[in-house]
């Protein structure tokens, strides 16, 4: 009787490798949670202090919101410029634990109206944790940085299988899907949003209920070119912004957008902080056309703002935010009462855009699945491929940030990002 072969190399590293990835993705939905959790501690803390408290996501049951003003227009006009300077200065500082203050800047400046998403602060930690389990674990090798950075993405954005797709999307360009750094991130993905969903739900972060027919798919190749239309605007934008103030400390930089977070607080406070919860309320009959392109247009020119100044913070939620405002104005118009309404609409324009925007289709289409369902596929499907198409190419760092494309080859892990704000690895600047 023949004896069995051994298991190959590969074969032999298959439990391994399914064991740390779950490993992984469980204590990086751990510290995404506890992110999550500071997070909201310091928004109802400068919510409190200014008298506005932004609806959060619906998903996390915070379409409430609490808005009495400040005690004084001078207050936010000066509290905010000198969280957000102070906060620079810190992350800015050369020395030990660069990681450590970016993450503490992005946490004071998200909680304070920042209008950037908090993928950046949970896909960094995720990232953090992959990497020093990577090191630890030598014979499953760095791929646990995409298991970390996945569960933080994937939790985030209530979509663990999107968050995998875009851990992956993001660092190997042109439609190119890595295998070996695909499987770690799903496994983490979904072993983060396990622990991360026990205590903040595992609801969509923005619920959709709506379908689409074939006879949308005009609409859809409709929304594509407006998203990606808006899309080149945003990054043109904040990448003028950005070199005609390159002479300006970054503190200074940061300082200069919290002034403008406290104009907005005063004139437009609806275009401040992450906008999920108002673009859930734009899809509904309580705001009318003229306010939806009123906070289009606002949270629009903050985005380029916060981006150009180069605030901490992910560009993930901000496309799907902004993407879907446009959308759910396109459905306040006049349209045939056959085809889709603003939820649908807001859900393809923002997934159209964060295709383009992200460079990441797959994840794009997913996320629409995990969102709406299948049923929107003839509305998303070429509104997504249009943009990607169409959006000039400019993709994001391991966290969703922005930042030059890497060519590293496939079959390594997330490269560290060596952002400005941060001074160092690993910092979850916009």
């Amino acid at each position: 009787m023949r004896r069995p072969s051994p298991p190959a190399e590969g074969e032999a590293q298959t439990g391994p490798l399914i064991l740390y990835s779950l490993l992984t993705g469980g204590l990086a939905g751990g510290a995404a949670l506890l992110a999550s959790l500071a997070l909201k501690a310091v928004e109802a803390r400068v919510g409190g202090l200014l008298g506005y408290l932004p609806p959060g996501p619906p998903g996390e049951g915070g379409l409430g919101q609490a808005f009495t003003g400040p005690s004084s227009p001078l207050l936010p006009l000066l509290l905010l410029p000198a969280l957000f300077a102070l906060s620079g200065w810190v992350a800015s500082l050369p020395g030990a634990f660069p990681r450590a203050r970016a993450y503490l800047a992005a946490l004071v400046q998200l909680g304070a109206y920042s209008p950037l998403g908090r993928e950046g602060l949970l896909g960094g930690l995720g990232l953090w944790v992959g990497e020093v389990l990577g090191k630890r674990f030598s014979r499953i090798g760095r791929v646990l940085a995409f298991a970390g950075l996945a569960a933080g993405l994937g939790a985030s954005l209530h979509a663990p299988v999107a968050g995998a797709l875009l851990a992956t999307e993001m660092r190997y360009r042109g439609l190119r899907l890595e295998a070996q750094a695909l499987a770690p991130a799903l496994l983490g993905a979904l072993a983060g949003f396990t622990v991360y969903g026990a205590l903040l739900g595992y609801a969509p972060l923005v619920p959709v209920r709506a379908e689409a027919s074939w006879g949308a798919l005009p609409l859809g190749f409709g929304l594509g070119l407006g998203a990606a239309l808006l899309g080149t605007l945003w990054l043109q934008g904040a990448g003028l912004l950005e070199r005609g103030s390159s002479r300006l400390s970054l503190p200074l930089r940061h300082g200069l957008l919290g002034l403008a977070l406290g104009l907005a607080l005063l004139l437009a406070p609806e275009a401040l902080g992450q906008g999920t919860g108002w673009l859930a309320l734009a899809t509904t009959p309580l705001l009318f056309p003229e306010a939806v392109l009123y906070l289009l247009l606002a949270k629009g020119l903050l985005l380029v703002l916060a981006l150009g100044s180069r605030a901490p913070g992910g560009l993930l939620t901000p496309a799907l935010v902004l993407g879907g405002l446009l959308g759910a104005l396109v459905g306040k118009l006049p349209l045939p009462a056959a085809l889709p309404g603003p939820e649908a609409l807001a859900l393809a324009s923002g997934a159209a855009l964060l295709a383009g925007v992200a460079r990441a289709p797959f994840a794009a289409l997913v996320l629409a699945a995990e969102w709406g369902g299948y049923a929107l596929l003839p509305l998303v499907l070429p509104a997504v491929f249009v943009s990607y198409a169409l959006t000039e190419a400019q993709s994001l760092g391991p966290e969703g940030q922005a930042a030059p494309p890497s060519e590293t080859p496939p079959q390594t892990a997330p490269p560290p990002s060596g952002p400005e704000a941060a001074s160092g690895p690993g910092s979850p600047r916009g």
